[in-house]
C-alpha cells in the first residue's frame, strides 16, 4: 500500500494552551502524539489570521505571492468590500497540483476552498455561498449523511446572549465534521487535510480561563478541545506503519488586555471622517456590547446633522445611551466617509491601515504625490501610541513591502500592524469615542503549532522560529514521494526529520505553472453576513 498523508488543523491552536491541556490530562491522545513526534511553535502569516495562514500552508507561498490578506477585500472601491473566494489565489495549491499528477485528495473545512478548485471530495469552509458545501454534490447522494453538513454554528445564540448554548453548538458543528470524516475516510486518499474550527471559536470566547487552567468556568470550551482530542485518536489509530500525520494550526492565541478601536483613534487623530448620512450595521465583534442587534428603521432616517452633534459631544452621547434603553433606536456604528477621510482599517482581520489613494480607489482622498508623506505620518503615530497602563499597543508598524513579496503585494493594506496585547475592531462605535476597551479576552497570536508523526520524522520540542506556515506545503509533498513546486517561500527544514532521512529520500523539484483562475457570481452580502455572527468583520 502506498504510505499517505494525513494532515489535522487544529484552527488557532497553540502549545501554550495545549501544554496545558496534556498536563492536565485533557488531551491523552495529543500527549500520546507528542511523546513519538517532532513538534513546535509555527509562526503564522502576517498578520496572524485565518484566510491569509490556511492559503499560506495550502500554496507554500506568503501573502505577497497569493494575493489572500483578509476574508474581505476592496471590489475597485472603498464603499465594496467582497468575500474571497477559491478563485482569488494567485498561485497553485498543493491540492491541485496533486491533482494534476494523479494523486487524490479529500478536504474539509479548509479555508478558502469555495469555490471547489478540484473535483476531488471537498467540504468547503467559511466562505462557503448558499447552503451546500459539499462537493461533488454526488456525495451527498452516496452518503445521506452529508446532507446535513453545517459550516457555521448558530451565531443566534450569542447575539442572544447564550454563551453556553453556542458554545454546545459549536461543538455539534465539530461533531458533525467529524462524522463527515468518519464518512470520508473510506473514499480513495492519498492526502487527506481536515480543519476544525471550534478550536479557534471556543478560545475567542474562553481563553484565558482555559490558559489559566479554570476549567470549571469554561466546560464546553474545554469540552471542545476534549472533543478535538477523540477525533485525534481516532484518525490516528488508522493510519498505517509507512504513513504520516501532520497536525497544524494557522496561528495561536493570546490572552489580551481588550479591545482597541482603531478607526477611533484615526478619526481622534484626524485621518478619519466618519460619514454621518451612512450609519452602518453593527459590526459583530465579540467585544462589543449588543453587537448583533439589527439598526432599527427609525435610525436610518435620524438626520446627518443629529449623528455628528451626538457623536461629538459627550452628554449628547449619553442621552442618545439612555434613549437606547428605554426602547429607541440609535444606529450602533458609523461607516468612513471614504472621499473625506485619508486612511482607515477596513477590517479587523486586516490589521492594517490603507491609505485613501486617489490612484488606487475612484473615492480616494490622497494625491499620489502626498501618499508617502502620510504613511511616515501614521508610523510615526503610530510609533507614540500607548495603551492606558503605558505599554505598546502593537508591536510594530510596518509598510506592506517589507512584509510581503510578491505580485500581489500591492493590494494589502498600506500599514501592517503586529499585534501585542490589544485585539483590534474596526467600528467606529455611535455612542462610545474611547479607543479603548478593557475586557481580557483571547485574541490571534504569531506562534501557531506543528507536529511531525510517522516514519520521516525526528522526536522531540524544536525551539520557536523553527518554521514557518510557508513550511507546510513542500512537507506535504515530500511526505508523498512528491517532487516539491519550484520556488516555494517555504522549504524542507532539516531538523524536522529522521537523522539520515533525507539522505535515503533527497527532495526533488519540478516546475509548476501559474493557474488560470475562471471568476463566478457572487452573493457578497450571504456571506458578508454569515461572516459577521462569527465576528470576523469587527
Amino acid at each position: 500500500m502506498t504510505a499517505r498523508l494525513l494532515v489535522i488543523g487544529l484552527d488557532g491552536a497553540t502549545w501554550d494552551l495545549l501544554d496545558v491541556l496534556v498536563r492536565a490530562g485533557k488531551m491523552p491522545n495529543l500527549a500520546s502524539l507528542v511523546a513519538r513526534s517532532v513538534h513546535a511553535p509555527m509562526r503564522s502569516a502576517h498578520p496572524p489570521v485565518t484566510a491569509p495562514a490556511w492559503v499560506s500552508v495550502a500554496t507554500g507561498v506568503n501573502p505577497g505571492r497569493h494575493g489572500c490578506f483578509d476574508f474581505n477585500t476592496p471590489e475597485g472601491s472603498l464603499r465594496t468590500l467582497r468575500p474571497l473566494q477559491a478563485w482569488d489565489i494567485a498561485e497553485k495549491t498543493f491540492y491541485e497540483v496533486l491533482t494534476e499528477r494523479g494523486r487524490k485528495t479529500v478536504l474539509v473545512n479548509l479555508p478558502v476552498t469555495y469555490p471547489p478548485l478540484t473535483q476531488q471530495p471537498t467540504l468547503t469552509s467559511l466562505l462557503t455561498q448558499g447552503d451546500n458545501a459539499v462537493f461533488p454534490e454526488s456525495l451527498r447522494e452516496k452518503y445521506p449523511l452529508l446532507s446535513g453538513y453545517r459550516v457555521f454554528p448558530d451565531t443566534r445564540l450569542r447575539a442572544r446572549g447564550e454563551a453556553e448554548g453556542y458554545l454546545k453548538d459549536i461543538r455539534a458543528v465539530e461533531v458533525a465534521r467529524f462524522d463527515a470524516v468518519r464518512t470520508l475516510w473510506d473514499e480513495p486518499w492519498d492526502c487527506f487535510f481536515v480543519v476544525f474550527s471550534g478550536t479557534d471559536w471556543v478560545s475567542h470566547e474562553a481563553f484565558p480561563d482555559l490558559v489559566e487552567g479554570r476549567f470549571e468556568r469554561c466546560p464546553q470550551a474545554l469540552g471542545m478541545f476534549e472533543d478535538a482530542d477523540r477525533y485525534l485518536g481516532w484518525m490516528a489509530e488508522r493510519l498505517g506503519p509507512g504513513d504520516h500525520l501532520l497536525m497544524v494550526s494557522d496561528h495561536g492565541f493570546t490572552t489580551a488586555k481588550g479591545i482597541f478601536y482603531l478607526n477611533e483613534w484615526l478619526q481622534q487623530r484626524g485621518f478619519l471622517v466618519p460619514d454621518y448620512a451612512r450609519p452602518a450595521f453593527p459590526p459583530s465583534h465579540r467585544m462589543e456590547e449588543e453587537a448583533l442587534r439589527a439598526m432599527g428603521g427609525e435610525a436610518r432616517k435620524l438626520p446627518p446633522w443629529v449623528l455628528r452633534a451626538v457623536y461629538l459631544n459627550g452628554s449628547a452621547r449619553f442621552l442618545a445611551k439612555v434613549y437606547r434603553k428605554l426602547g429607541g433606536t440609535w444606529p450602533l456604528s458609523l461607516a468612513v466617509d471614504p472621499r473625506r477621510s485619508r486612511a482607515s482599517a477596513l477590517t479587523a482581520e486586516c490589521h492594517g491601515i490603507t491609505i485613501h489613494a486617489a490612484g488606487r480607489f475612484p473615492e480616494g482622498s490622497v494625491p499620489e504625490a502626498s501618499v508617502e508623506g502620510l504613511i511616515a505620518d501614521l508610523q510615526g503615530a503610530l510609533a507614540e501610541l500607548k495603551d492606558p497602563d503605558g505599554g505598546p499597543v502593537f508591536l510594530s508598524a510596518d509598510r506592506r513591502e517589507s512584509v510581503y513579496h510578491g505580485p500581489q503585494t500591492a493590494r494589502a493594506a498600506d500599514l501592517l500592524l503586529a499585534p501585542g496585547r490589544w485585539g483590534v475592531a474596526a467600528a467606529l462605535k455611535a455612542l462610545k469615542a474611547i479607543p479603548f476597551v478593557f475586557h481580557p479576552t483571547g485574541i490571534h497570536a504569531s506562534e501557531g503549532i506543528f507536529l511531525g508523526f510517522g516514519p520521516a520524522f525526528a522526536r522531540g520540542r524544536l525551539p520557536a522560529g523553527t518554521l514557518a506556515v510557508t513550511d507546510v506545503a513542500p512537507l506535504i509533498f515530500h511526505c508523498l514521494g512528491e517532487a516539491i513546486p519550484e520556488g516555494l517561500d517555504g522549504r524542507l527544514r532539516e531538523s524536522l526529520f529522521a537523522p539520515g532521512f533525507l539522505d535515503k529520500s533527497p527532495p526533488a523539484f519540478a516546475p509548476v505553472a501559474l493557474p488560470d483562475r475562471t471568476r463566478g457570481d457572487l452573493d457578497a452580502a450571504a456571506i458578508q453576513e454569515k461572516l459577521k455572527g462569527l465576528g470576523y468583520m469587527g
